[in-house]
């Protein structure tokens, strides 16, 4: 758990240091009892598509799971997805880390320049907090 922590540590300088910090604890770990492989095989998984028909976050797998919201079928009001992106169209990736009941993250990149942060921890979801809303200038 520790080493998950270290992935987020300086998130306030943005997300190019999350993938510093997260590039920084793969090196350190492949090829330590085979870790890289047991990451990249048993434990992050291409999930389903997640869209109109299927909105539902809390009840997403592990892995990462694309997704998508258009014109003719926006993200839903009243959801468990961001008030940012709600009534919205939207697409990108989700990325869940953790299953069942236990503590869990999930990570929004969306179209628009969004990113998106929550974790489930005793009994519930934790509300969104914003990752990144400026662009590159």
């Amino acid at each position: 758990m520790a080493d998950l922590t270290k992935i987020f540590t300086g998130m306030s300088e943005g997300p190019e240091k999350i993938a510093e910090n997260f590039n920084k604890l793969l090196e350190e770990n492949i090829g330590q009892d085979n870790q890289f492989a047991t990451l990249n095989n048993n434990a992050l998984q291409i999930g389903n598509f997640i869209g109109n028909d299927n909105p539902d976050l809390n009840n997403i797998t592990m892995g990462a799971h694309n997704f998508g919201f258009w014109e003719d079928g926006k993200v839903p009001a009243n959801s468990n997805w961001p008030k940012t992106m709600q009534g919205n169209v939207g697409w990108g990736w989700i990325l869940q880390l953790g299953n069942g009941t236990g503590s869990k993250v999930q990570l929004i990149c969306s179209t628009g320049g969004w990113m998106f942060m929550r974790i489930y921890a005793g009994s519930g979801w934790d509300t969104w907090t914003v990752v990144q809303t400026k662009y590159e200038q």
